[in-house]
């Protein structure tokens, strides 16, 4: 590999293709057989083996060789622009290279006028995949001459060449229309630049920083950071600011003319890396910059000389596996001056890279998060120790691998064990459940049994109470109408006999009827209290009882007073024992009717109570049911809780074995496709790896 400097190199399966640029042999006219060599032929670098080879190619390649901007598309490498070699002669054709024939094709001739002249900008691929696939173009070096009119783009001149501008045009080329467009701009859209970096972040998103910009006329270097986003055929500009960087302040140094890559599938997001460049001096800037492009932190990586101190030179990114990832580093210049070309003319001279140090190859290893430098080669030790390097990264894989692959059955047996046990206490909970529920069932059949039973009791005992009072009020009344009319028949009796009776029982008369009064007083009083208990203990039962009780009184009470009329008369009557006898014991006899009826009142307060303590006891007995009913509804409930806490335990454990199932399918596939072959993981870099694996 000869010295080259503003060259391209792109990455394509586990080949390194560089091309162009200015080189040794390189003769610097528009067109000729000599130039031809240079141009038709493209240089490999084998990422597994380390070894350089120069390819001869077919068709006809692009004239403009020095400052072009490349991307790629799976096996083809796009082409665009750049300066002839002489004068200010620069192109803007789009030219594609298939790496698998090496088959040069025009997409876009030079004479097309749409589109501005230019070098010494960038482009790259946007769009994801199923979708229609654009190129971006943006910014560069241009002749005046050659500048397009477009009024949402500007152009500023170059120190120290007048007829040179540099733009911030952007053009998009379709590649299934095969036609550019011109889009539309908003934002913070960056200024005319060249010598800047462009990365791809992801299918519609980039991000750009450094380059040459002009300042009150003066070209020099910017740090400026740009983020851009094409949606729509309009692509919206956003600048960073210094403050939006989270680490202490850390912020990259002005600088044009240097490298960069975009490494995916290792860490988190994309991680740019950045090498080199000149700063504001025209001295080279010496460090290398790695920027995560999800939260645009800066960390620096301690890297030699030989491998930093550069500009206008190339970096590429190899994956090897998650944990590994190589640098290639093409190219460049070491040193830039001015020097008299005679007549007075000062000219910048670069001092090219040469061997050991043309191509450098350095390993980064991202382990905990972290990033760290492993070993270094040049073009000496590359044919010696690359290729063993890689040995080893290989067997730490298998090893790996192999160890991943243990670790995802010791996993899959533990999900196997928690999902038995799993279904195993979901059967149980199940089981627990359906006896609950019979239990319930079972339950409240045994209550509602319970309580008609009550029900049976309690209308049972309302009509004996019934049947019981209405035969006691028939009988009471049959007796009290019977007595009634006995007494009154007595009465009439006494008072026909009276009257001849008078005389012989004035004097017997007389104590007769304190007797008889202080008697009946007595049976008063005892009728009254009779009544009167009987009425208040049974008042809930036999309303009407106390009003016949009264009406009973009340007729006791005129018989007396009949009697004491019966005495004034028998003042006067000429009869005294005869019917003073028959008035005593007909008073006697109505004395034993009454306690007779006190006893049959006595015998109803006894039935009565009797029930009263049966109703108690089937009232206690339905207290008792209806608390044991409580009871078990609480066991219920609680065993309804615990039923739902364990049904939330088990959803929560299928949960996790889902997730835990996923994850071990997903680590299965990966740990498939990485034992079978490292190329299916890392296909979109290395897709024939697995070749060299198997060999």
């Amino acid at each position: 590999m000869r010295w080259r400097a503003q060259h391209t190199t792109a990455v394509v399966g586990e080949a390194l293709y560089c091309w162009g640029g200015d080189q040794e042999g390189l003769v610097r006219s528009h067109d000729s057989p000599t130039k031809r060599q240079c141009t038709s032929a493209i240089d490999a670098f084998n990422l597994l083996s380390g070894v350089w080879s120069s390819q001869p190619t077919r068709g006809t390649p692009p004239l403009g060789i020095i400052g072009v901007s490349c991307t790629t598309i799976n096996n083809n490498i796009y082409y665009f622009g750049g300066w002839c070699g002489h004068d200010t002669c620069y192109h803007n054709s789009l030219n594609c290279l298939d790496t698998l024939t090496l088959q040069w094709k025009e997409l876009q001739s030079t004479n097309n006028n749409s589109v501005t002249k230019r070098g010494l900008g960038g482009m790259i691929v946007m769009g994801s995949e199923g979708e229609p696939q654009q190129l971006l173009v943006i910014g560069g070096v241009a002749p005046i001459s050659t500048i397009t009119q477009y009024h949402q783009f500007e152009c500023n001149k170059m120190t120290g060449a007048d007829d040179l501008v540099s733009t911030n045009e952007q053009n998009i080329y379709n590649l299934s229309s095969g036609q550019w467009t011109i889009p539309s701009v908003s934002g913070q859209c960056c200024p005319p630049t060249s010598g800047f970096i462009i990365e791809k972040i992801n299918h519609n998103k980039g991000i750009m920083y450094g380059g040459a910009v002009t300042d009150s006329g003066i070209t020099i270097p910017t740090n400026s950071i740009y983020l851009f986003q094409l949606s729509h055929n309009t692509i919206n500009w956003e600048s960073l600011k210094q403050g939006v960087i989270p680490n202490d302040g850390l912020w990259p140094k002005e600088r044009e003319g240097h490298a960069s890559t975009i490494i995916n599938g290792v860490s988190t997001s994309p991680t740019l890396v950045v090498i080199g460049g000149l700063d504001n001096r025209h001295q080279p800037v010496n460090d290398c910059l790695l920027i995560d492009t999800n939260q645009y932190n800066w960390m620096k990586i301690p890297l030699p000389d030989s491998v930093t101190c550069r500009y206008c030179h190339t970096v590429s990114s190899f994956v090897f596996d998650p944990n590994h990832v190589f640098l290639t580093i093409v190219g460049g210049a070491v040193k830039r001056e001015q020097k008299h070309v005679g007549g007075g003319v000062m000219e910048w001279f670069d001092t090219p890279v040469t061997d050991p140090n043309i191509t450098m190859v350095v390993e980064l290893v991202f382990n905990d998060g972290q990033w760290s430098v492993g070993p270094v080669l040049d073009s000496v030790n590359i044919p010696l120790l690359y290729e063993q390097i890689l040995k080893e990264r290989r067997k730490e894989l298998n090893e790996f691998m192999t160890d991943k692959e243990k670790e995802l059955q010791v996993i899959n047996k533990s999900l196997r064990h928690d999902l038995q046990v799993a279904r195993i206490n979901n059967q149980s909970l199940q089981e627990a459940l359906l006896e609950t529920q019979s239990l319930s069932v079972s339950s409240a059949a045994a209550l509602m049994e319970k309580d008609e039973m009550i029900l049976r009791l309690e209308s049972q005992l309302q009509e004996a109470k019934s049947l019981y009072y209405e035969k006691d009020e028939e009988k009471q009344f049959v007796e009290f109408t019977k007595a009634s009319g006995e007494y009154k028949g007595k009465v009439i009796k006494l008072q026909d006999q009276d009257f001849d009776e008078k005389i012989h029982l004035e004097d017997q008369g007389i104590m007769k009827k304190e007797k008889i009064d202080f008697t009946l007083h007595e049976q008063d009083q005892f009728s009254i209290k009779g009544t009167d208990s009987v009425g208040v203990q049974f008042n809930y039962m036999i309303p009407s009882m106390e009003k016949r009780m009264l009406t009973l009184e009340t007729q006791l009470l005129e018989t007396k007073t009949l009697l004491t009329k019966r005495k004034r008369d028998q003042e006067d009557s000429p009869h005294s024992d005869n019917s003073k006898k028959l008035k005593t014991d007909e008073l006697e006899e109505s004395v034993d009717e009454k306690q007779i009826m006190t006893g049959e009142y006595e015998k109803l307060k006894a039935i009565v109570a009797d029930n009263e303590l049966y109703l108690a006891e089937v009232l206690k007995g339905k207290t008792q049911a209806e608390e044991q009913l409580k009871e078990k509804q609480i066991i219920i409930d609680d065993f309804k809780t615990t039923v739902s806490e364990k049904d939330a335990y088990i959803s929560k454990l299928l949960k996790e074995k889902s997730q835990q199932q996923e994850r071990i399918t997903s680590q299965e596939e990966q740990s498939i496709k990485e034992t079978s072959s490292v190329d299916v993981q890392f296909n979109y870099l290395i897709p024939s790896m697995g070749k060299r694996y198997a060999t």
